[in-house]
């Protein structure tokens, strides 16, 4: 059944292994169950002092933004496997809607109203573009970056492990480490970027995430509710921009194409390898006339 699962990608496939293809088909569904259970974990262990939650779908978020590139071929099968995504991740939002109802906190269901809703208008995208105009994604994936994703994480989390566990108040799904993490392998691509739109939508999601993480911060130390509100408002946006920059990444006229930019890359590297030339030969003429005049002097 592997081959069901093969993108027919025009990309290089050296990073693209039976084991790395069916990665990523099982791990946006393992990061969605994630969340579904420390949403309902919150929801039943709702206690004053708070040592865990919301710390495994911290972990395991960043696969659910990966879910543009699954590399399944059958279009029905993909567009039931982006529902199946899409249901999961409401699911687990429905329980933290039913917690803040009871709280009646009505800022964070507006919040978290957001986050469905957002998820309801990715998936639409995601199966129009993938399913229905049959695009490929130009931000390629291979095993070396899902590598790359783990090591960070283990770094990232080495600092914000202690922060979820002596932390009093609720700390919940965070999606910063995230778009730390996703921005970087964004930015690999830029030099194909093309149009202002992509371009600005990556400046502006880096600058959102940067304000989402200092307001988190501000909060562990002022317990200031103003802060908290900041971050996850920030939060959202920051995920409105992130999932912008995927769907824009399917249009031709955001991105260059992958032969255009190896033959401007090509240019480069000529034009820098005469330009080189150029300037050996200028100075190896310069040496000679230095010797001549020298010469005639003597």
């Amino acid at each position: 059944m592997p081959h069901r699962f093969r993108l027919p990608l025009r990309a290089p496939k050296e990073g693209q292994d039976s084991f790395f293809l069916w990665s990523m088909v099982i791990l946006p569904i393992v990061a969605d169950g994630s969340y579904i259970f420390d949403a309902y974990y919150y929801l039943f262990h709702d206690a004053h002092i708070h040592r865990y939650q919301g710390l495994i779908s911290t972990i395991l978020v960043v696969f659910t933004y990966l879910r543009y590139c699954v590399p399944i071929a059958s279009h029905r099968i993909l567009a039931g496997y982006y529902i199946l995504l899409c249901l999961l991740t409401e699911t687990g939002t429905i329980g933290y809607l039913i917690v803040y109802c009871k709280k009646q906190n009505y800022i964070d269901i507006m919040i978290y109203s957001g986050w469905a809703v957002l998820e309801l208008i990715t998936t639409c995208f995601l199966i129009y573009y993938r399913v229905y105009c049959h695009c490929q994604p130009n931000f390629h994936v291979e095993s070396k970056h899902l590598f790359h994703f783990i090591s960070r994480l283990e770094v990232i989390l080495a600092i914000f492990i202690p922060f979820f566990i002596s932390n009093t108040s609720p700390v919940l799904t965070k999606h910063s480490i995230a778009f730390f993490l996703l921005f970087e392998f964004f930015s690999d691509s830029y030099c194909r970027f093309q149009g202002f739109w992509i371009k600005s939508n990556l400046y502006i999601f880096v600058c959102a995430v940067t304000v989402c993480v200092a307001t988190e911060w501000i909060y562990a130390n002022e317990h200031k509710e103003v802060y908290e509100v900041l971050s996850s408002v920030f939060e959202l946006i920051s995920a409105v921009l992130c999932n912008t920059l995927i769907i824009l990444q399917f249009s031709p006229y955001h991105f260059k194409p992958l032969s255009l930019s190896k033959i401007a890359r090509k240019r480069r590297r000529i034009q820098q390898t005469n330009d080189k030339e150029t300037r050996i030969e200028m100075g190896t003429d310069t040496e000679l006339e230095d010797e001549k005049f020298n010469r005639d002097t003597h």
